[in-house]
């Protein structure tokens, strides 16, 4: 059974994204697993699968924790996939390894390790430009982009994270 759910762990109606999905499986009669929470954010269609099953779909919005969340114009709130600006990363001349970290619902922190032969200040001003673009794409104003010197960081499970929401980073 898959239940998408609130942030209090009620049901939210289909067409509406869920803060997670709980899930709970009694084929094991020896250890069920009851209201397991996945951590993912899913939202139900309101209507028939274009496929023709009868079962509900869902589309998957991403891991809870992975969302980077901003205000919005008009004092509302809006989620972004990490994927979004790891995209522009991707493609940033000069980079041997960047690293942005969410320190608070407006604020972005950009570690930074450019390539050898790169221009550094040229880098730092197109790893500015290009995610303040995207989020104004996305109506979100007011969020500082701010260049830290302490290089990029692993986890302290050892994983690297090129973008690190504000709950993965303590906030």
């Amino acid at each position: 059974m898959v239940e998408p759910v609130d942030a209090g762990h009620r049901p939210v109606p289909p067409g509406e994204r869920s803060h997670t999905v709980l899930i709970s499986n009694l084929a094991n009669r020896v250890q069920p697993i009851l209201r397991y929470d996945l951590g993912d954010s899913v939202v139900l269609r309101p209507d028939p699968c274009p496929c023709g099953s009868p079962l509900p779909a869902a589309r998957v919005q991403g891991r809870t924790a992975d969302l980077l969340g901003f205000p919005t114009r008009g004092g509302g709130r809006t989620a972004m996939s990490p994927l979004l600006v790891a995209i522009l990363l991707d493609h940033a001349p000069g980079v041997d390894q960047v690293q942005i970290v969410q320190t608070a619902p407006d604020v972005l922190r950009v570690r930074l390790r450019p390539a050898r032969d790169a221009d550094r200040e040229e880098v730092w001003r197109r790893l500015r430009e290009e995610p303040a673009g995207l989020l104004a794409e996305h109506r979100v104003d007011g969020v500082a982009i701010e260049r830290v010197e302490e290089p990029p960081e692993r986890s302290p499970g050892g994983k690297f994270r090129r973008i690190v929401p504000l709950a993965a980073a303590g906030g």
